[in-house]
C-alpha cells in the first residue's frame, strides 16, 4: 500500500433548473436578501447564511422563467431579472 495524499473534498450542488450537479464554483446562489428581494451571489462566496438555491452560472438557459418556476414558483421573473442583472453573470 503507498502512501497517497488525499484528494481535496470539492462540494457538489444541483441546479434548480437543468438538475445537473456541479462543483459549488460553478454555480451562482441565489437567497431571499433581508428586504425580499432576489440577490445572486457566486456560488463558493464564504459568510452566507439562510437558504439558497444554485443555478448554472455559464449556462443562461438556465435562467429562463420557465425553468425556474419548478422551484421559485410565482417569483420566477423576479429571480430572472436579478440573474440578469447580477455583476458575477457571464456576458
Amino acid at each position: 500500500m503507498t502512501a497517497s495524499s488525499p484528494t481535496a473534498h470539492v462540494p457538489e450542488r444541483t441546479c434548480v433548473a437543468c438538475r445537473t450537479k456541479r462543483p459549488q464554483a460553478e454555480l451562482l446562489r441565489v437567497s431571499r436578501d433581508a428586504a425580499g428581494g432576489w440577490q445572486v451571489a457566486p456560488g463558493a462566496q464564504k459568510g452566507r447564511t439562510g437558504r439558497g438555491a444554485y443555478v448554472c452560472a455559464d449556462s443562461p438557459g438556465c435562467w429562463t422563467e420557465k425553468r425556474l418556476r419548478r422551484t421559485f414558483r410565482g417569483d420566477a421573473p423576479a429571480v430572472n431579472a436579478a440573474l440578469h442583472a447580477a455583476p458575477a453573470a457571464p456576458a
